[in-house]
């Protein structure tokens, strides 16, 4: 393609991911966050070159950077992939920080070494290390899906996933703290400060021993109330993408605090029962936040909506031993077997029937 002579390629914004590009004979080039004085400076250099180049394309179009690839990776998990508008947002996150230092490296010169710095970046910066090697698996995940899209050479995604993630006791990376149960005491001094809702979210969770997700992704057509203990599929959970079904088991206590939520859900069965002010559902921020303050005014340590579950946990195994807290908390366990899924369930209901 060959340019008139006052026209040049527009500096443009692709939308999915901020990054500021401009298309040369079909080949985009990223320049860095949209608006940014370095993009612009990126544009500039570029269009320096090509003016110098006689307005012909100077990059091999087959030529893919790694911004390209982060492009286009995006727009598929976007389109395509079933995540999380938390997840989609911490692949984001990751993605961006690979882009700021090797955005406008051709993938064919980004090696394990690369990767590894960016790791180490994270490290210095105090990152914990389950958390980094959370982050270097996005990475690694971004390569591989180019691989198997055929946009990238399979040995520079093959490299790029054989570096190892960082391992316990083997690395000075911090680690983080274990999380401990909330105190019943503690809980019961915090409910009365919290707003109704946000109490009844509390009591459900505690007594469920979900995670927070599961109360907020709670809706009429999800739960079975057909016998006397419910059962409550979630439509998405934890280890949905790992082929496993997850169901927790509702008892008389926690029936007595959803029936008014179910009854102002029934001509609306997919609509959450949880909701905000402005109708929209809840996510962990809200939750979390209105937990935090609350703690403040009732004068009681800070405690977060996951230590519930470890409370449910903690009380499920003191009351009826390790095998029923496997069985409501849904923890994989190498040595059960198909043969054991129905004494799971009963052990549930059973859990269910007494304390929930």
């Amino acid at each position: 393609m060959t340019y008139k002579r006052k026209q040049l390629p527009k500096y443009c914004l692709h939308k999915g991911s901020g990054q500021a590009y401009v298309r040369i004979a079909g080949d985009m080039h990223y320049l860095g966050k949209h608006g940014s004085d370095a993009s612009r400076r990126e544009y500039d250099r570029i269009m320096g070159e090509f003016i110098a180049n006689r307005r012909q394309p100077f990059r091999h179009p087959d030529e893919i950077t790694v911004a390209g690839l982060i492009v286009r990776y995006l727009d598929h998990i976007e389109k395509n992939l079933d995540y999380s508008h938390g997840r989609k947002n911490a692949i984001l996150r990751t993605v961006q920080r690979l882009n700021d230092l090797y955005g406008n490296t051709p993938v064919s010169q980004f090696a394990p070494s690369s990767l590894k710095t960016i790791r180490q970046e994270w490290l210095d910066s105090g990152i914990k290390r389950e958390t980094v090697n959370t982050y270097v698996g996005m990475i690694q995940q971004c390569f591989d899906w180019g691989r198997e899209e055929e946009i990238i050479p399979a040995d520079i995604a093959i490299a790029v996933c054989a570096v190892k993630p960082l391992k316990q006791g083997r690395t000075t990376a911090a680690e983080y703290n274990t999380v401990e149960p909330v105190a019943d005491e503690v809980v019961e001094k915090t409910l009365p400060h919290l707003k109704p809702q946000e109490r009844d979210m509390v009591m459900v969770q505690r007594r469920i021993s979900g995670r927070p997700q599961d109360v907020f992704n709670m809706r009429s057509c999800d739960i079975d109330t057909t016998k006397d203990i419910w059962a409550y599929t979630p439509f998405t959970h934890k280890t949905k993408k790992k082929g496993k079904t997850r169901i927790l088991y509702i008892g008389p206590k926690t029936q007595a605090i959803l029936l008014h939520y179910l009854e102002q859900c029934k001509d609306n069965p997919e609509q959450f029962l949880f909701r905000r002010r402005d109708g929209k559902q809840y996510k962990n921020g809200n939750y979390n936040t209105a937990i935090t303050a609350t703690c403040k005014k009732a004068g009681v340590p800070h405690w977060s909506p996951n230590q519930l579950r470890h409370a449910g946990g903690t009380e499920i195994r003191s009351k009826f031993g390790i095998e029923y807290a496997q069985a409501v908390l849904g923890h994989a366990n190498a040595k059960t077997t198909e043969i054991y899924a129905k004494i799971d369930e009963e052990k549930a209901i059973q859990v269910a029937r007494e304390l929930g």
